[in-house]
């Protein structure tokens, strides 16, 4: 049995917690994982209780940071004491930061044999010291140094975090769901819409994903308000984040109130996917969404931005639009992409093993990696 750490900043409602947790699940019986996280007070209490029912121990590591310096030195104390008091054959660190190299030089210091650096996302805003080429590039040279191995969810999300001579030693792992979680149900999508109160002839679009500038969510009501020009519509926005108050004071100030469903995470996410018309993504950029993979892998058509990562398109189901592209005009796309919709929503389901983003497929890469040679 390989024992193995996720080493996380906490565990919540987001892609990178759900691909995890399909590992767990699908390895059970040749891995056992732990969780180190370093910033366990923002967890979601039902994310680590889902872990934990599969047998998962957590660990939250707590130190302080006044500073960037004085973070990273009290983060690689706290867990150089933690990682001495236990064994891990592998230290799996699911990330989009560049500073997360510290945390694989202590695993490394420790003597753990195996450390993966997995690239979880792309083009994520530099912050403080890092805005200055120079740090990041020593940052991307100090993972590929410290990593034994390199990992991404997609060919951006490499590009993001590694350096470009290490490159060739990144393993493209895709996120994979399971696939009859999503499957289409009709009756399902019929007993939320009435729950929620809506019509049969309300064009609904929907949004998932943390309310972040990432996320765009200020652009998509400004799309969705154009939408209601057209037609009876409204929005579900799924998510939480520090956006929030911005989104609903804007809400409020265009008078949307009524047509816009704000909805904290959730683990109904299927059912809502099966209660919308069409999918709204605008997002800055995205490494690989996994709210993406599975509102087509539920039949959503997708109207996203022209940034998002072109690996893992349903044949049929993606529009991609400009973010330089108008309001109107992304809600002219939006509602000529909805009355055009004529598949088997339940049919599209059947793509997503064939484009190689079951679960299961996902988790044996993942574990042929735990047990083979570093590239």
């Amino acid at each position: 049995m390989i024992k193995a750490l996720f080493i996380r900043g906490m565990l919540y409602y987001d892609g990178v917690s759900a691909v995890e947790y399909e590992w767990i699940k699908a390895l059970k019986g040749r891995v056992s994982y732990d969780y180190a996280l370093l910033d366990p007070d923002k967890s979601v209490p039902e994310k680590e209780a889902a872990v934990k029912e599969l047998g998962c121990q957590i660990y939250p590591l707590r130190y302080e940071s006044s500073s960037s310096l004085a973070s990273h030195k009290n983060r690689e104390r706290v867990l150089r004491d933690f990682l001495a008091q236990r064994h891990y054959d592998v230290v799996h660190i699911d990330t989009d930061l560049l500073s997360r190299y510290d945390v694989a030089k202590v695993a490394r210091e420790a003597g753990v044999k195996k450390v993966i650096i997995h690239s979880h996302n792309a083009m994520r805003d530099l912050h403080g010291i890092q805005k200055i080429p120079l740090v990041a590039k020593l940052e991307r040279h100090l993972i590929g140094k410290y990593a034994t191995d390199l990992a991404a969810c997609s060919k951006e999300a490499a590009k993001w975090l590694f350096s470009s001579k290490d490159q060739a030693k990144v393993r493209i792992i895709h996120n994979g769901i399971d696939r009859a979680q999503y499957t289409f149900s009709k009756e399902r999508r019929q007993n939320l819409r009435a729950s929620l109160g809506i019509s049969d002839d309300t064009l609904v679009l929907g949004n998932i994903g943390r309310l972040a500038e990432q996320k765009n969510q200020l652009f998509l009501l400004d799309i969705f308000k154009e939408v209601t020009k057209l037609t009876k519509a409204k929005l579900i926005l799924i998510g939480s984040g520090d956006k929030e108050a911005e989104i609903r004071s804007k809400i409020a100030k265009e008078e949307l109130t009524d047509q816009v469903i704000l909805v904290k995470a959730t683990n109904q996410v299927p059912d809502y996917l099966f209660a919308m018309d069409v999918f709204v993504m605008p997002s800055l950029y995205e490494g690989l969404p996994m709210t993406l993979l599975e509102a087509q892998t539920s039949g959503l058509p997708c109207v996203i931005s022209d940034v998002i990562s072109a690996e893992m398109d349903f044949p049929g189901l993606i529009k991609r639009v400009k973010l330089t592209t108008s309001p109107a005009e992304w809600a002219k796309v939006v509602t000529d992409t909805a009355n055009k919709s004529t598949f088997d929503r339940k049919q599209e389901a059947q793509v997503l093993t064939k484009i190689g983003y079951d679960n299961q497929e996902s988790a044996e890469q993942v574990y042929q990696m735990y047990v083979g040679e570093s590239k």
